[in-house]
């Protein structure tokens, strides 16, 4: 293992260690699994149909791969904090992408879409 891969190794589990809450994550026709993860967000831009662009916030879990070494998928659910979050992101964009360059943690992209008692 390389200086940089180390070093990518080390700030993951400071991360994991020091940012990260526990989440509930359910993939479709799957059973929850717990972990933990860091809350992020990423802002998407978008241009309608009359050109007027409009921004989309999207609530961001950064998971370690080695929690979750399956694809994220779209429709999968994270429970964090009583809320619900559904695995998307808007205009056809990916749900999910590696967070730096040595691929240790991918970034979820969700949506809030209600509580966890319904």
């Amino acid at each position: 293992m390389g200086l940089l891969e180390e070093a990518a190794a080390w700030l993951n589990s400071q991360r994991e260690e020091c940012l990260s809450v526990p989440i509930e994550y359910l993939s479709k026709g799957g059973t929850p699994a717990q972990m933990t993860a860091t809350i992020g967000r990423t802002l998407f831009r978008a241009e309608d149909q009359y050109g007027v662009t409009i921004r989309i916030e999207s609530r961001d879990f950064l998971v370690s791969v080695d929690q979750m070494p399956r694809e994220p998928q779209r429709g999968d659910r994270i429970t964090y904090a009583g809320r619900v979050y559904e695995v998307l992101a808007p205009n056809g964009e990916t749900v999910w992408r590696w967070s730096g360059p040595q691929h240790v943690t991918r970034r979820i992209h969700t949506k809030e879409i209600g509580g966890a008692n319904g």
